[in-house]
């Protein structure tokens, strides 16, 4: 018998714009499966499908014009069908007060809001605890030390002191899984909770939930649109579309024996993603980045810098009509260097020359030759602003146009990106999220800039738009020749898009080259370790991928280093790693930072020597 039972679930919007006896929309539709202790179950679908809408109505979180008939929910013993419509739900609310946190617990996707900034995680994993068991509260911090061990915080007791804003992303979600765990549930629903972390992080959150499951027994519902992640950490899949369950089998039926024409259409679109961009450049330099630092001062303070360099002599070019990759993880230096790029912020030392002269900066405004694309495109839009409006004002405030040019060039933007000038009158809640990046795109296109920069623009998006909007991106670049710097820490984004690729690590630039010749062959260590860890949709090859030891407190190591800022983490490190840092070395369209790469430490080289990986 399963531990959660889902019979004939039905979900149902009503808006007030419909009149009574009205049908609405129609979220969810004739669900049902079983979930079984120590099983991870992998819910699959694209935005709109209902995976959401389904797990808040297993934990009674769905608001109030949400219309659920159920066949039944059972947790274990305890019946949790929701009432039918008209029927007292007192007596269902206290049920599930007992069930929520004991019974069924809840990892969300954004850990920086999920968690209250005010609090420091020690109190919050404490009052979780003691609201649930009633026990005391040196007990209860005791436990939450114990959880945080658990959820892969380093060292928990001394980490309870913090607050969220001082943690990382990854840092983050370990907490909030350790408050999930708090009450021992004997279900863990995980709404893309690795979503928005590097390749790097999320490999070790996926060992996190395989090992919680393994030592607890508990059973997990993990939502994703990532399939690599599904097929990496799932023992079977439910895969949704449009509302009702398209498909369901154990992750190796499903991935190689697909039957559904949906799910054979999401594995196609995976695996487009895993080609190499066909787009390649001219050979004008129209960006050079010139051995750029950036140092952002602190408050000082007993134990802490007062200053910090985020990005440190960092050199690479972009050629007129090309696609630059940026990848690497979190808190590296990636959108750092991107304001810089843009002109919103100055460098510390070094230059960003743009057409071989300087880039102007306006603190907190940019460069109208250089523009940005955002990485979500729910909060980048202005909600109080009608498309019109918001693509009227970089006109207003950089060109002089009449009104009539302005409005024949917002229509015109919007033909380009794919949407009809009469959106312009509408508001961004009336767009998807692929069609509001689309707008944001028409946004940073209309000053008719040379340059785009890319920061993150898809992460935030399911595996259908992110194709599209990448396929845009592509389009946009052979008709108007659009020159792009697209920075991301998900390799096969970037892989799909860039035609070539620089590899960033503890503010520096470590590798760059053909985007071919680095995914086929690595060079630097840290380089071939983040490809390792990138998860591919095919459970056999996923699981086989091992991803590199990491501790959080090693990036403050790494950047305050004066060796190799990877040397911590390197499998191949030197003495010398350790006391100097590398210089980068380039070998034809090649350039490594690296002392396995230089003659200074491995000898002389005979003039016809050609290189290859050292690794």
């Amino acid at each position: 018998m399963g531990l959660l039972r889902i019979r004939d679930l039905n979900v149902q919007f009503h808006d007030g714009q419909f009149h009574d006896g009205q049908k609405g929309q129609e979220a969810v539709r004739h669900l049902s499966f079983d979930a079984a202790p120590g099983e991870i179950v992998g819910i699959v679908g694209e935005s709109g499908s209902g995976k959401s809408t389904a797990m808040q109505a297993v934990l009674g979180l769905l608001p109030d014009r949400a219309e659920i008939v159920c066949g039944g929910m059972w947790i274990g013993d305890a019946d949790i069908t929701p009432p039918l419509p008209g029927e007292s739900r007192k007596d269902y609310e206290r049920k599930m007060d007992a069930v929520r946190g004991n019974k069924i617990a809840m990892v969300f996707q954004n850990p920086q809001t999920s968690l209250n900034p005010t609090v420091k995680i020690g109190r919050q994993i404490a009052e979780t605890i003691r609201l649930h068991s009633h026990c005391s509260r040196s007990y209860a911090r005791k436990r939450a030390a114990e959880l945080l061990d658990m959820a892969g915080v380093h060292d928990g007791e001394s980490q309870m002191g913090k607050y969220p804003f001082e943690l990382s992303g990854g840092m983050c979600q370990r907490v909030g899984i350790a408050i999930a765990l708090s009450c021992e549930p004997e279900l863990l629903i995980a709404d893309e909770p690795t979503t928005a972390l590097d390749a790097t992080v999320q490999k070790q959150m996926l060992e996190l939930f395989r090992r919680i499951v393994q030592e607890t027994g508990t059973a997990v519902l993990f939502v994703s649109h990532d399939l690599g992640v599904i097929a990496s950490l799932c023992d079977r899949v439910l895969v949704m579309h449009d509302g009702t369950l398209a498909e369901e089998g154990s992750v190796e039926d499903v991935f190689y024996n697909p039957r559904h024409v949906y799910t054979k259409t999401l594995l196609a679109r995976a695996k487009e993603l895993q080609k190499l961009s066909a787009c390649r450049g001219g050979k004008k330099k129209l960006l050079e980045v010139s051995h750029v630092s950036r140092c952002f001062t602190g408050t000082g303070g007993p134990g802490r810098q007062a200053a910090a360099e985020v990005v440190r002599d960092v050199t690479f070019h972009i050629q007129k009509g090309e696609t630059f990759g940026l990848v690497g993880e979190s808190g590296c230096g990636k959108s750092t260097l991107a304001r810089m790029v843009t002109g919103i912020l100055a460098p510390t030392r070094g230059a960003v020359l743009y057409e071989g002269e300087a880039l102007s900066v306006r603190p907190g405004k940019g460069n109208r030759r250089v523009q940005m694309v955002f990485q979500n495109p729910y909060t980048s839009l202005n909600p109080r602003m009608t498309v019109r409006d918001m693509l009227e004002e970089p006109l207003i405030l950089n060109m002089d146009v009449t009104e009539q040019e302005r409005r024949e060039k917002v229509d015109s933007m919007l033909k380009l990106v794919g949407l009809d000038p009469d959106d312009a009158q509408k508001y961004p809640r009336a767009f998807s999220g692929g069609e509001r990046q689309r707008i944001g795109i028409a946004r940073a296109l209309i000053l008719e800039p040379g340059l785009l920069v890319c920061d993150e623009p898809v992460s935030a998006l399911d595996l259908p738009i992110q194709e599209q909007i990448l396929e845009f991106l592509e389009e946009l670049q052979s008709s108007r020749k659009i020159t792009c710097l697209f920075i991301s820490h998900d390799l096969n984004v970037v892989k799909r898009i860039s035609s070539r690729i620089g590899v960033m690590y503890a503010g520096c630039i470590v590798e760059t080259g053909s985007t071919k010749e680095v995914y086929n062959d690595p060079w630097h260590p840290y380089t071939k370790a983040l490809l390792s860890s990138v998860l591919v949709p095919d459970p056999v090859k996923a699981r086989r991928k091992k991803g590199i030891p990491r501790r959080e407190e090693q990036k403050a190591e790494a950047l305050a280093t004066e060796g190799c800022p990877f040397a911590l983490r390197c499998g191949y490190a030197l003495e010398c790693c350790f006391t100097d840092r590398p210089k980068s070395c380039r070998f034809g369209g090649r350039e490594v930072a690296c002392f396995l790469y230089s003659e200074q430490y491995t000898g002389k080289r005979s003039s016809d020597y050609r290189m290859t990986s050292q690794i």
